[in-house]
């Protein structure tokens, strides 16, 4: 009897719930199935919580490590459920060849499908690993934050076309029929952005060029000062004093007439103009004005500050006071200082600051006349 019980047991597991063509459903099958799936989930757990005792995730960071194992888990599962077919009695060549739909110029089946996912994730993965080294590079400050995003932002550009055009081609699709039945649209498309374009022209240009950098201090044509906080494809993003963040399409900045204070050097030279009266002893005035100078902790000893008396004015001796700063994005409230410095320095001196003043001559003499009452 024991034979049997056995042989029954057996037949009991192998009865067929469930058949549709090759694909057979029993207990056992389903058993098995069941033991296939939760054995790679927990498998891709172990792995998980093994790299991440590696400390993998922290050397990524949070985005690339996600991107990281949804792949791992992709091919994971993917494996665990041709496996799980496989035990339901089709073959993986079955299942690959299957077709989801079909057009005139292609048949669309699960092995398409997976090409094209595949595709899809390692792209994004490597683009993850480009990120993490140019991350890497700035951090380590051989690279400037906005020259490194926008060169890892044109890699990003010519990765996804490829990788695009990898899955058309897996497609069946050739680029040359596309580009040909698109052209009439991509033509209307390329006129509208024309403005887009341009931009994105000109950021490659100021890429490469370097007449712009992050944290360089520049004067736009309408008299705005700010500082280049990034400098990306399409537009730059630049801090102005007043704390407003303006964002600049790249055209601009090949187009028009830009000063950029910090592109020779990082000091930039200023100057600071006072009149004093006439009389005044203007080597005094010379000294005072270089002693308020070097005596203010922003302003650059070398080169050092100079004065120079420019003119002999209608109501005042004119100098300027020269000076050099690299806290140029700042430079209005330093001049401001100094000109509170200026006014202490004169006045404990006796050194006057004129005021205009005219001298009228009547050629008749007048003749002022007492109101009688």
């Amino acid at each position: 009897m024991q034979p049997d019980q056995k042989m029954n047991l057996w037949e009991l597991l192998n009865y067929s719930l469930f058949t549709y063509g090759d694909l057979k459903i029993s207990i056992l099958r389903v058993a098995l199935v069941a033991l296939i799936l939760v054995g790679a989930y927990f498998i891709f757990h172990f792995f998980r919580k093994w790299m991440m005792h590696l400390s993998i995730a922290e050397k990524l960071g949070l985005k690339r490590w996600r991107s990281f194992i949804r792949i791992i888990r992709l091919f994971f599962f993917l494996g665990a459920g041709l496996g799980s077919l496989s035990m339901l009695g089709l073959k993986a060549t079955q299942v690959l060849a299957f077709q989801l739909f079909e057009t005139e110029k292609i048949k669309f089946t699960v092995t398409h499908l997976l090409v094209v996912l595949t595709i899809l994730f390692i792209t994004r993965f490597i683009l993850n690993l480009i990120e993490y080294h140019f991350d890497n590079k700035i951090n380590q400050k051989r690279f400037d934050r906005g020259r490194g995003r926008s060169i890892y932002t044109i890699i990003q550009y010519l990765i996804w076309f490829t990788a695009i055009v990898l899955s058309l081609q897996a497609l069946g699709l050739q680029l040359t029929w596309i580009v040909a039945s698109s052209a009439a649209f991509l033509a209307g498309i390329g006129f509208g952005l024309q403005n887009l374009f341009n931009d994105f022209i000109s950021g490659l240009i100021i890429l490469f060029d370097r007449s712009l950098e992050v944290y360089d201090i520049v004067e736009l044509n309408d008299g705005t000062v700010g500082r280049v906080l990034e400098i990306n494809l399409r537009s730059s993003k630049i801090l102005t004093r007043n704390n407003q963040v303006l964002i600049v399409p790249n055209s601009k900045f090949t187009r028009d007439t830009i000063v950029n204070w910090s592109h020779n050097e990082e000091n930039t030279r200023f100057h600071v103009s006072v009149g004093v009266a006439y009389g005044s002893d203007v080597r005094l005035v010379e000294k005072l004005l270089l002693e308020a100078a070097n005596g203010h902790e922003d302003i650059s000893t070398n080169p050092r500050p100079f004065v120079r008396f420019n003119d002999f004015g209608n109501s005042s001796l004119d100098f300027q006071l020269y000076f050099w700063t690299a806290n140029s994005f700042y430079v209005e409230n330093l001049k401001s200082e100094l000109r509170f410095a200026i006014d202490d320095l004169f006045r404990q001196n006796k050194v006057e600051i004129p005021f205009p003043q005219r001298d009228i001559n009547f050629k008749n003499p007048i003749v002022i006349q007492k109101d009688p009452s």
